[in-house]
């Protein structure tokens, strides 16, 4: 093969690693853009103290305070059995009356005035059974609450797992991802140098399409690598409301 047909060769190859050497540069960077070597990620303790936030946490939260204010108003009900009562009237009045005297034929007088009127009173109404009941009413309350708590402890603790999952997926993807970056780098370099051998004529083509291989596993790996460290940041944004990529 002459060196004419070499380079014909190669450039037909080339044509179709177009897209492949676009995906790797010689730095790192994540799918925001941001090279990877200054991202930074918060401590594990942001993410879990931003758990409570979460609708499933508050949620489990609202029910526990629900059932605490039912029990509350449960707690008064006994102020029930006493009643209180008043009124107040106030109004003028007219008194028409028939009178007669000895020899004075009958004749009418009238009288006009005001009254004030009120009274106040109280009074107790127990209901047996409501009152021999109530302890068992209030003791069923106590036991609501206990149970909502620990099933409040439950989504926290069940979250909080969530969490440290996939915070240890970004942290196992942040450790790998650079190491497969500069893989893919060094296998493109080495791309170049394999291909300036073949066109010389020192490596045949078998040579060459071992090389093109190696590099192609790097790059497909590094890819894998972006798009999984990728993947785990969103979760773990999702899972807490915690940014992690800012945006520009």
């Amino acid at each position: 093969m002459t060196r004419a047909e070499r380079i014909k060769v190669l450039q037909l190859l080339k044509a179709n690693d177009t897209e492949l050497e676009k995906a790797t540069q010689t730095e790192a960077t994540d799918p925001s853009g941001k090279i990877i070597n200054e991202l930074e990620l918060p401590p594990l303790s942001v993410f879990l103290d931003a758990v409570t936030e979460n609708a499933t946490v508050k949620r489990a939260q609202s029910q526990v305070e629900q059932v605490k204010n039912e029990y509350r108003l449960q707690k008064r009900d006994w102020l029930d059995y006493f009643r209180l009562n008043g009124n107040y009237a106030y109004g003028r009045f007219n008194t028409l009356s028939d009178n007669s005297e000895t020899l004075v034929d009958w004749y009418q007088s009238t009288s006009v005035g005001s009254r004030h009127t009120f009274n106040v009173g109280a009074s107790v109404s127990v209901s047996l059974s409501d009152l021999f009941n109530r302890p068992l009413r209030l003791k069923r309350y106590r036991y609501d609450i206990e149970q909502l708590q620990y099933t409040q402890e439950e989504v926290m603790e069940d979250r909080k797992l969530k969490v440290l999952n996939a915070y240890n997926a970004v942290t196992e993807q942040l450790a790998t991802i650079k190491a497969k970056a500069e893989s893919a780098a060094l296998y493109n370099a080495q791309m170049k140098i394999s291909e300036n051998n073949f066109i010389n004529g020192t490596i045949d083509i078998i040579s060459l399409s071992l090389e093109r291989g190696r590099r192609s596993t790097a790059v497909v790996q590094y890819e894998q690598a972006r798009v999984s460290l990728h993947n785990a940041i969103i979760l773990l944004e999702m899972l807490t409301n915690v940014k992690i990529i800012k945006d520009k």
